[in-house]
């Protein structure tokens, strides 16, 4: 390769990896400070987070620490809806299967799906560790130290693939296309809930129609079922969108 080539391709991945950089930081300080904020909505001081009412006496999990019970009481209340309501799906949709949630985040949001195998992959699981996430908190869950663009599992290892807010995320969104059609069995269940917005320092991917089924285009089946402005979250500002996008209408019994 010329030398003049070789030069370039360096200072590409140094610019590449000092993106990367500014972006996990952006990532960690923003989780560092829902610590704080989930603290007190447990405690009545924020009697509303993300559309969910501070929890009651009843409702609250106690924990070894005030952190962690809020952050597990968050992830009970919250996250667990979150997830079904956000993927339009019932608790038991994927039951016996082995699941992989992709850019899981600090919290086994997952689990809400009763009976499945759980996978949970995330990169950045010392950080939250170390952040004070009880990550150890959610029985046997599977954590995936891992980008998704190098997902360290068998070729078609999982049934089924899900991501929440979490492609957007990605450093190299092609690669990880890629990657999770290569752990996912042929013809595996495929359903994933992408924000569509201006590119941002933890959201570096703008989503589209478009994008997406050239990227995620090789399952079969798949297709865009609905698109709003608003989810269990959060209601977006005009010019940006949710879309949720399957192989398969539904697996509830």
């Amino acid at each position: 390769m010329p030398r003049h080539l070789t030069r370039l391709k360096a200072a590409s991945r140094r610019v590449l990896s000092g993106l990367t950089q500014s972006k996990q930081k952006a990532e960690l300080t923003f989780w560092r400070n829902e610590i704080r904020r989930y603290v007190d909505w447990y405690n009545g001081s924020l009697p509303m987070l993300y559309k969910t009412p501070a929890p009651t006496d009843s409702q609250k999990i106690r924990a070894s620490s005030l952190e962690h019970s809020s952050i597990l009481t968050w992830h009970k209340l919250h996250q667990q809806v979150k997830y079904l309501e956000d993927l339009a799906l019932a608790a038991d949709a994927f039951r016996g299967m082995k699941l992989l949630d992709v850019g899981a985040g600090p919290m086994a949001s997952a689990t809400c799906f009763q009976g499945a195998e759980l996978y949970c992959l995330e990169p950045l699981l010392p950080h939250y560790l170390e952040a004070g996430f009880p990550i150890h908190c959610y029985g046997s869950t599977r954590f995936i130290c891992a980008p998704s663009e190098q997902i360290p599992v068998a070729d078609g290892f999982f049934d089924a693939a899900i991501a929440v807010n979490a492609m957007d995320h990605v450093d190299d969104v092609a690669a990880a296309a890629a990657e999770i059609r290569r752990v996912l069995k042929p013809g595996g269940y495929f359903r994933m809930h992408v924000h569509y917005h201006p590119p941002a320092a933890c959201e570096p991917v703008s989503f589209s129609d478009e994008l997406f089924l050239r990227l995620f285009g090789w399952s079969p089946g798949l297709r865009k079922i609905r698109s709003s402005r608003s989810s269990h979250s959060t209601d977006l500002p005009a010019g940006e969108s949710f879309a949720l996008w399957s192989n398969f209408d539904t697996r509830a019994s």
